[in-house]
């Protein structure tokens, strides 16, 4: 078993915030995270929704524009904007977040957490 001051469940935003402030304070943070470091947002939920957004709102915008309008033509092509928005979902990784975490002495511990007891969190296989 592994012990630290605090265990935040879940990297997401908030939980990022949360154990960076609390590191900071000189605590012994741990954070658990079942999938990537970030969350949702980062990778399934706000990126891939603005990749979604993105081209129309462009077009809008150069339809908008004198000069600019009369430069387009044809139409939105709805396959290549998903594409465009797999292409941002492929090879998901959060490797890039990882040096944050180390720089602020966060142990990050991957997996399904789940409080188990008092004081107690339970991260796969692993008892913090």
């Amino acid at each position: 078993m592994s012990e630290h001051d605090v265990i935040v469940i879940g990297a997401g935003p908030a939980g990022e915030i949360c154990a960076a402030r609390l590191a900071a304070e000189g605590l012994d943070v741990a954070l658990a995270e079942r999938e990537l470091v970030g969350g949702e947002c980062a990778f399934w939920a706000c990126m891939p929704s603005k990749a979604l957004l993105r081209p129309a709102e462009l077009l809008a915008e150069v339809d908008r524009l004198p000069g600019a309008k009369e430069a387009v033509t044809g139409r939105l092509d709805a396959r290549a904007v998903l594409a465009r928005r797999d292409e941002v979902i492929h090879d998901l990784d959060d490797s890039i977040q990882l040096p944050w975490l180390e720089d602020r002495s966060i142990t990050l511990v991957r997996g399904q957490a789940r409080l188990d007891g008092e004081r107690r969190v339970q991260v796969g296989d692993q008892l913090l």
